[in-house]
């Protein structure tokens, strides 16, 4: 690795495959509930999502606010149903859309509830009649998430190996969460920092978004797997639908 690239670290360190086993048959699930197969995958990232669900039937505009992500996802995972933007989450442009995702937690970079409102607005006004949004965001009530943690996550490359370190240290509305990511290998030694500010959305603040957007909330499940919603679950996933 010759230069370094916060994108391919992620892709390399991300568990692709294993993210798409729990989460895929949910995301078909709300495609095939969606009035039509137009999709928008806001904060896109890799473009995993999107990748899945244009090999399923979709058509995908799949947008990030970082140009290096989505150059990444471009050369990576092009598709001719895809099209890739370089734009903010709180900007949903080119609907009608049936279907509109916001994964990774992405949702907790929006730090005030003006933002938040922002973006249930943008993504009612480019839903169609009957179409979906889903949310995916952490729980930050849950206990384990209330106490400063360290997790590292490491992979083998052909010449070397490279690490990220997430250090997390939780407030009172928000967490501070600074990742390291390390490369050593035959042509690199490097490490660079990145550091965060991460919101706790509750559910009643996501609830209270999406109906003062003009949506209705259609279901609050605490993962993929559609498991109920309880204090302790692990992710707040949230849909919600706009009237007919």
């Amino acid at each position: 690795m010759s230069a370094f690239q916060t994108a391919a670290f992620y892709e390399l360190l991300g568990n692709s495959a294993g993210r798409l086993e729990r989460e895929g048959d949910f995301l078909l699930g709300a495609l095939a509930r969606a009035p039509m197969n137009r999709v928008a995958d806001l904060a896109c990232g890799l473009g995993l999502h999107a990748q899945f669900l244009a090999d399923h039937g979709a058509e995908v505009c799949a947008t990030d606010l970082s140009p290096e992500m989505i150059r990444h996802a471009q050369e990576t995972r092009a598709h001719p149903r895809i099209q890739y933007v370089v734009r903010d989450m709180r900007e949903t442009d080119g609907g009608p859309y049936g279907l509109i995702l916001c994964l990774g937690n992405s949702l907790s970079l929006l730090t005030d509830t003006t933002d938040l409102q922002r973006f249930f607005t943008a993504a009612s006004t480019a839903l169609a009649p009957g179409g979906l949004l889903v949310t995916q965001t952490l729980n930050y009530d849950a206990e384990a998430m209330k106490r400063p943690r360290i997790r590292v996550e490491r992979a083998s490359v052909d010449d070397g190996d490279i690490a990220a370190v997430k250090r997390f240290l939780p407030g009172a509305e928000s967490t501070l969460l600074s990742i390291t990511y390390y490369a050593a290998t035959r042509t690199a030694f490097m490490d660079t920092t990145e550091t965060v500010r991460l919101r706790h959305w509750t559910t009643q603040a996501l609830i209270d978004a999406a109906e003062r957007a003009g949506l209705t909330a259609d279901a609050l499940f605490g993962g993929f797997d559609k498991s109920p919603f309880a204090k302790d679950a692990t992710d707040i996933v949230f849909t919600a639908q706009k009237p007919t």
